[in-house]
């Protein structure tokens, strides 16, 4: 029976062991560590990867061994981050992914490194002491891979009061690997002076990703024999590391701040638009291209991508796109397209585009419109078959110049010029420019075909100018041209009257009106006036409508006043296509005689004065003697 116990005993034993190891290798699952070193000073943020078939719940949390539980962030299934504090003791330490249960189901390393060494300021240096600090510094390439060779090059400066003697820097070595000589002595640097140094590196094959130091120690003596040391470093940062898990997350770039200059953006004019891109996706963005939407703007100078080599996680980039926004009619706060192009360090390509916001002025403020303001015709009636002279005024209503005009009746190409035919000239005039509230007149000769309908016609005016940010307006305005039919009217006497017209005695006036055109006209009246002339009776008629041929007659009895040419002015009142009253006027011409003198029995004295022989009668005498008769006057 003790035998027994004691095979029992040894079988737990065995199972424990074997319960134990399993546990072990269960609690090793590896977890990849982005970034694998921190500053200790420092402390931040760290990614913590899963590999097949290890997963993580929402309750996982980290432990950094030796410190304690981390504030813990869950991001996927297979992506946790985790807070490092400041302050802790350089150093390698296990980081411990354990589950909801406290159980440990993965783990992974963090080193986290010592400050760079700074000298202390125990008391003010010495008059003559040399100083030597780093002034700047470049990487290249920018980024390093394992294996790969690389270049730091340090600028140092001397800023203190006495020129370094035997003055030294050397690269120890430590993370990277120098090649070549890694100390460079540059004997005397006076005060001011400056000197570059220039060393090779090679990366090791099993260092990690993310930000890595190279000391350098920069050392010098003054005059008197002291000796100085001023220790530096530069930050490297290597990529591309393998963890022996695929990397997981992607790149997320958003814009988060957006300013125009000028502010306020005009169509047609070059603006710069300044975007502010930050990384808020879990793996650093690699080849960065921005550029804006070429259907509402285009590149000002340039091409119309702007490009930037990384941007890290959380971290922020400005770029700016020089722009010209094209012409448009609508003002306001408006949207404008910006499209984003990355990758990341796996290959992988991501496109995104976004909206933002920018304020646009369409007034005339600062850019020219060009109205036609007035326009007139000579003669001002117009009929079929008449040649005319149409004078534009045209007007710069904006606030920019005009330049480079073209105006084209009927259109650019002429098509709509309808009833009106060029002559002497083209449908199109130049004019070189109309400044800003300024104006000028174009007169173009023109000719009413025959067969053209009396109406108002139409005629479309094509203006194409220069606005002087680039860009061409084009607009179409319309004039209006009314063509009449003219009467043609002659007006006459139908009757000879040359002689019977004497001063101080009535005598008739036989008027006619002939319609000598194509169309019948409406007459509502016939009227005869004259200055030298007092008519007797109606002077006016009622006629209506007068056909093309047809006449119409006016009797008036007229008494002058004075003898000489008298002029009788015959008014025809007719109604034209708009149903307007208007006035044809003809003169006709009337020569009016002396009254004749005629003698008593004893001459003009009387009786009492000489004889006078008796005279032959006179046709005037023989006439003025008739009408006496006829007026019961006389014989």
């Amino acid at each position: 029976m003790k035998q027994l116990t004691q095979w029992h005993w040894l079988i737990g034993l065995l199972l424990g062991l074997t319960l134990s190891s399993a546990a072990g290798v269960a609690a090793q699952s590896p977890i990849t560590v982005e970034p694998g070193s921190l500053r200790s000073d420092l402390g931040g943020v760290v990614s913590l990867y899963a590999t097949a078939p290890l997963t993580f719940t929402a309750d996982c949390t980290v432990r950094l061994v030796g410190y304690g539980i981390l504030p813990t962030a869950y991001v996927n299934p297979t992506a946790l981050q985790a807070t490092v504090p400041p302050g802790l003791g350089a150093g390698e330490y296990a980081l411990w992914v354990l589950d909801g249960s406290g159980a440990q189901i993965g783990a992974g390393t963090l080193r986290l490194t010592a400050p760079p060494a700074t000298p202390k300021p125990e008391s003010p240096p010495p008059a003559g002491r040399p100083i030597l600090t780093v002034r700047n510094y470049t990487v290249e390439p920018l980024q390093v891979r394992p294996g790969q060779e690389f270049t730091v090059s340090v600028e140092v400066y001397n800023n203190g009061s006495r020129a370094g003697e035997n003055t030294m820097a050397v690269f120890p070595g430590g993370t990277f690997i120098p090649l070549g000589d890694k100390g460079h002595l540059f004997w005397q640097v006076p005060i001011n002076a400056t000197f570059v140094v220039t060393q090779r590196f090679r990366v090791p094959a099993s260092i990690n990703n993310g930000i890595h130091q190279v000391e350098v120690r920069l050392s010098a003596n003054d005059w008197e024999g002291n000796h100085y040391d001023y220790p530096a470093s530069i930050p490297v940062e290597v990529v591309g590391a393998s963890s022996g898990a695929p990397a997981t997350g992607k790149p997320k770039i958003l814009i988060e701040g957006v300013s125009t200059t000028p502010a306020v953006i005009t169509p047609g004019m070059p603006f710069s638009l300044t975007l502010t891109l930050a990384n808020r996706g879990s793996r650093t963005a690699l080849n960065v291209m921005t550029h804006a939407d070429t259907a509402a703007a285009i590149p000002a100078t340039g091409g119309n991508i702007v490009s930037a080599d990384t941007l890290r996680i959380n971290d922020v980039l400005t770029v700016t796109l020089p722009l010209q926004l094209k012409p448009g009619k609508e003002g306001g706060r408006q949207g404008l397209t910006v499209m984003l192009e990355y990758s990341d360090y796996s290959g992988g390509g991501y496109s995104d585009q976004q909206t933002v916001g920018i304020d646009v002025d369409a007034s005339l403020a600062n850019r020219p419109q060009l109205l036609i303001e007035a326009y007139r015709t000579e003669p001002v009636s117009i009929s079929p078959g008449d040649s005319f002279t149409l004078t534009l005024e045209l007007a710069n209503v904006g606030g920019g110049d005009a330049q480079r005009i073209t105006l084209a009746l009927g259109g650019a190409e002429g098509e709509q010029l309808g009833a009106f035919v060029p002559i002497e000239g083209s449908n199109v005039s130049f004019v070189p420019n109309v400044p800003a509230g300024g104006a000028t007149e174009l007169s173009l000769r023109l000719m009413v075909v025959g067969n053209a309908e009396t109406r108002a016609h139409n005629l479309p005016v094509a203006l194409d100018y220069d606005t002087g940010a680039g860009t061409r307006e084009k607009s179409t305005q319309r004039v209006s041209l009314m063509v009449f039919r003219r009467p043609q009217f002659k007006v006459s006497f139908y009757r000879p009257v040359e002689g019977s017209a004497l001063v101080g005695q009535p005598f008739a006036l036989p008027i006619e009106v002939v319609n000598s055109g194509t169309a019948r006209f409406n007459v509502p009246t016939l009227e005869a006036t004259g200055a030298g002339l007092e008519f007797l009776g109606e002077a006016s008629t009622y006629v209506g409508n007068l056909d093309p041929g047809g006449s119409w007659t006016l009797d008036v009895m007229a008494l002058p006043q004075m003898p000489g040419p008298q002029e009788v002015v015959v008014n025809v009142h007719y109604v034209d296509d708009l149903n307007r009253t208007q006035i044809f006027s003809e003169t006709l011409t009337v020569e009016v005689l002396d009254m004749p003198i005629i003698d008593g029995p004893h001459g003009p004295d009387g009786p009492w004065g000489p004889e006078v022989p008796e005279q032959p009668e006179t046709l005037p005498q023989t006439i003025w003697r008739f009408v006496k008769g006829l007026l019961g006057l006389g014989s």
